[in-house]
């Protein structure tokens, strides 16, 4: 289905879970991937309550077999005059969402955990002198030898808590070959992965460059 009619299918399914919460609002598509809705809530004592039921209604009205998607909601607002500003944050909350491991039925600004605030931060150029200061080297060694793609192997050990059992198997390789790969990572870097702040801020620096990269990340 093209993403126009894909879209519009979208926002209908949206004003019908709408109505079936209860809910008065106007939903239509905000740009070529989203579609966003305006909600008039009587308190901001009912905003998760009618957050939740409106997550309910959207998720029965699309049904299980339905592609996934991120529903994100900004901050309240009392004017008409400050709904951009929070359609714009909710945008970018579910665009940040993308990249956390949180299973949340409907995304606030709280919830995008480090990878979502990397990923709101990534046209920051200090973020990306970071990245360049962490990983430079090893992105360089990878881009000149393409088969032996240190920086997953540098992933996998991160993401397993530093254990190199567990790194091996989601690395695909044997034990002997990671400790290979990691000892030359270390000479790469000129880093002690056995140190807790080294292997953090080489962790972060990962995530950032996951968020710099992206593809799906909106203007």
């Amino acid at each position: 289905m093209p993403d126009a009619a894909r879209l519009r299918d979208l926002a209908e399914t949206v004003s019908q879970a709408l109505r079936e919460a209860a809910l008065t609002g106007l939903a239509g598509p905000l740009d070529d991937h989203a579609v966003g809705a305006l909600v008039a809530l009587p308190t901001a004592a009912d905003d998760e309550r009618s957050l939740s039921a409106f997550a309910a209604a959207f998720h029965r009205v699309r049904g299980e077999s339905a592609p996934a998607v991120v529903v994100a909601a900004g901050s309240r607002v009392e004017s008409l005059r400050d709904a951009r500003r929070s359609l714009a944050e909710a945008r970018q909350v579910a665009g940040a969402a993308r990249h956390g491991r949180r299973d949340v039925e409907v995304f606030r600004l709280p919830d995008v955990g480090l990878a979502g605030l990397l990923h709101l931060l990534r046209d920051e150029p200090r973020l990306q002198t970071f990245v360049e200061r962490e990983l430079g080297g090893l992105l360089a060694y990878d881009a000149r030898h393409p088969k032996e793609r240190l920086l997953g192997t540098l992933r996998a050990y991160l993401d397993s808590g530093r254990n190199k059992s567990a790194a091996a198997a989601a690395a695909h390789v044997s034990r002997p070959a990671l400790y290979e790969r990691l000892a030359r990572i270390e000479r790469i870097l000129d880093a002690d992965l056995d140190a807790v702040d080294t292997c953090l801020s080489l962790h972060v620096a990962i995530l950032a460059l996951d968020a710099v990269r992206d593809p799906r990340a909106s203007p």
